[in-house]
């Protein structure tokens, strides 16, 4: 892992005390995990505005297609497919070979 530093506001030292403190982290676990987040937040923002494709989404956000559904599900975001036809393509690909 490599180190590297950053100037951060005065409110954003705040949230990450604060974050840290109600969550019992180290503050460069947490500053990672708000990068995480933040990057999800963004991917996600691109393909609800049509920038990138489901199977774009999918692999910037480093999950398996079907995790990325229940994802956008539970974030209220309909997806083009449903996980059952997902899986119904996983299986028959699985007969297939």
């Amino acid at each position: 892992m490599k180190t590297t530093s950053f100037r951060l506001k005065d409110k954003e030292i705040k949230r990450l005390k604060e974050m840290t403190s109600e969550q019992d982290r180290e503050k460069s676990k947490a500053a990672r995990e708000l990068l995480d987040l933040g990057w999800e937040y963004l991917m996600i923002r691109r393909y609800r505005g049509g920038e990138i494709s489901l199977a774009r989404l999918s692999e910037k956000l480093d999950k398996p297609l079907s995790e990325t559904i229940d994802l956008l599900a539970e974030l209220g975001i309909r997806s083009p497919i449903s996980k059952e036809e997902v899986l119904q393509g996983y299986e028959s690909l699985k007969q297939e070979y």
